[in-house]
């Protein structure tokens, strides 16, 4: 059972404390959205607007996106280097990215304060909106969760409540997540009791069993879908080039910008590879397209292959070196990709 009100307290707390004490310059939190399902990022910069700060399984996004803005800034011609720190709030998927960010040095350990949260699962948004549908719009402003210790949520409303099922909501990279705390913290929230599962890789496993033609013919149906919105490629916070490659237009353009089948996957593969080794599976990728592409099963076999073929598991250990960074004589030859 997890007593959301005590961790957002503890959440509070510890924000305040390092506002207060100005060990860091502001806290990148979650706050409650009265015009939307889920929580949306905040940023804390004065100790008395620490209440702002909410917990709940609908706090989905991945902050350490904006971690990533935050170390690229650049001081003035002249001024010091910055060397001033952010505090922040992540999942245990979240805690993932700030490893594989410090193994890449985009991230000094000693510039980021982690309030580290043992979560078990967090919600998907399509699968709350369709649980809560029957809720007239004008009363579900605020809502608010209550893990009732018997793997249910009651959703408490204006006039009301409503028990869901946890499963029910509960999003699909949560169903395959191989940790619920945090793997890199300075003060953690909570406690998780669920035992460690390893990942099977099960939807993996029924790409790998299609012939080339059943595979390409579903890539073919999703991805001639997609508008090239950027979106997965925006709001990934491992994709933190100062100029894309799909933005370059001189001296040469790789990528058509026209939303061709061909363009479309030449776009999607080209950035699976620069995620090969490197992605966690936090899933904002499948979150935010609008066009219901899957993907994070392009990422998720990628990542199934640099597990078995490199023994490369992203996200565990600042001390691991970065697969395209080593060397080990047992690697396997290009031809078994």
């Amino acid at each position: 059972m997890m007593d959301f009100q005590d961790f957002e307290a503890k959440i509070k707390s510890q924000a305040k404390q390092w506002l207060e004490s100005g060990e860091v310059k502001f806290v990148i939190g979650y706050e409650k959205s009265h015009d939307s399902l889920i929580a949306r990022p905040v940023f804390i910069h004065d100790a008395k607007d620490v209440d702002k700060l909410y917990w709940g399984p609908d706090c989905i996004s991945n902050l350490t996106l904006y971690l990533v803005d935050e170390m690229k800034k650049k001081p003035k011609r002249g001024e010091e280097p910055f060397t001033h720190a952010v505090g922040i709030v992540v999942k245990p998927c979240d805690s993932k990215t700030i490893v594989e960010l410090i193994k890449e040095n985009m991230v000094p350990r000693e510039r980021v304060k982690i309030i580290g949260v043992a979560t078990e699962n967090s919600i998907n948004p399509d699968k709350l909106e369709a649980a809560i549908k029957d809720i007239p719009p004008g009363k579900r402003g605020g809502i608010r969760f209550i893990d009732d210790g018997n793997k249910n949520y009651i959703i408490k409303y204006d006039g009301g409540e409503l028990k869901v099922p946890q499963e029910e909501l509960e999003a699909d990279k949560c169903k395959v997540c191989i940790t619920h705390k945090p793997v890199i913290h300075d003060i953690l929230v909570g406690e998780s009791n669920e035992p460690f599962v390893p990942d099977e890789f099960e939807d993996v496993k029924k790409l790998e069993e299609m012939t080339e033609d059943q595979r390409w013919n579903y890539w073919k149906e999703h991805l001639s879908k997609c508008v090239r919105c950027y979106a997965c490629r925006d709001v990934c916070p491992l994709c933190y080039c100062e100029e894309c490659v799909f933005d370059k237009e001189k001296p040469f353009s790789w990528n058509e910008k026209s939303v061709q089948l061909r363009e479309n996957t030449f776009y999607h593969m080209v950035r699976a590879m620069h995620l090969a080794g490197r992605c966690v599976d936090c899933g904002e990728c499948d979150r935010v397209c609008p066009m219901g592409i899957p993907i994070r099963e392009i990422n998720r076999f990628l990542i199934k292959r640099a597990k078995e073929r490199c023994k490369v598991f992203s996200g565990i250990n600042v001390e691991d070196k970065p697969m395209f960074g080593s060397y080990d004589i047992d690697d396997p030859g290009e031809e078994i990709w």
